[in-house]
């Protein structure tokens, strides 16, 4: 573990300093987190007056007695499932860049003929994903949070956030996400010498999450404790898996003798 902790020191100072993780970071955090919610938020009134809505609200919520905050209620869940984009786009952006771009400045190799362990090599640089992953998904459910709750509390004298589902996601889904595509980004990494192929892992990863999104406004479901609590689980369940298996998969010795940039 100390070996992956050094590992981590190293590389998380050269993350910092890239410009190119950190711009679509800060542009989803100013659309789904302060633009959007807040937007959505003082024009809930003027949406409320739309037929369509009311019969939708109706349907999915019959036993609703406040449209405005059953409206806002069912879009907060949006939002929150907006927001697993980051968990899932920031480990695609540093864990292929981690490994592809220490090869091609030959940084890698001396890395790999020390005697550190796959396993320490692998969990330091998750640490080195996961960790941003993590501080920045917080940061940006904390800033939703304070941008509805002040919105709504103005309109209707209520605070919606933070709910069960929003700890659960926030807290519990995020980081379990994030290690999931690190696991992911260094398994395809490992077998590619393409950076950008490498990160596309995380824009396969935001197809579900749309999906979710969709499913929930045709009003087919509705995310729920249950359904997050069942995710997490399954999903914990796959995360020593996808650890072995990349383990596996990164041949040391196929890049320190054979893998040939392009």
């Amino acid at each position: 573990m100390k070996n992956a902790l050094k590992i981590y020191r190293k590389e998380i100072k050269e993350v910092i300093k890239n410009k190119n993780i950190w711009l679509p970071i800060l542009i989803i955090t100013l659309m789904f987190s302060i633009i959007m919610p807040i937007a959505f938020t003082v024009s809930a009134g003027s949406i409320l007056k739309d037929p369509d809505t009311i019969n939708f609200i109706n349907k999915v919520f019959p036993d609703s007695q406040n449209p405005y905050q059953t409206l806002i209620s069912f879009m907060v869940k949006q939002f929150i499932i907006f927001l697993l984009m980051i968990p899932a786009m920031v480990p695609s952006l540093i864990a292929p860049a981690s490994i592809i771009m220490e090869k091609e400045n030959n940084t890698l190799e001396p890395l790999l003929a020390t005697p550190i362990k796959t396993l320490e090599l692998l969990l330091g640089k998750t640490f080195t994903a996961l960790v941003p992953a993590f501080a920045i998904s917080t940061i940006n459910f904390i800033i939703l949070c304070i941008n509805i709750d002040i919105v709504s509390y103005i309109k209707t004298g209520v605070t919606p956030l933070p709910t069960w589902e929003w700890v659960i996601v926030a807290l519990i889904l995020s980081p379990i996400l994030s290690f999931i595509i690190t696991m992911l980004s260094i398994i395809i990494s490992s077998k590619s010498t393409d950076v950008r192929s490498a990160q596309g892992i995380g824009s396969v990863v935001i197809i579900p999450i749309y999906a979710i999104i969709g499913l929930q406004i045709a009003g087919f479901f509705m995310i729920n404790i249950t359904y997050l609590l069942a995710g997490c689980l399954v999903l914990i369940l796959i995360c020593p898996l996808l650890l072995k298996l990349a383990v596996k998969i990164f041949d040391r010795e196929n890049i320190l003798t054979k893998w040939k940039m392009k």
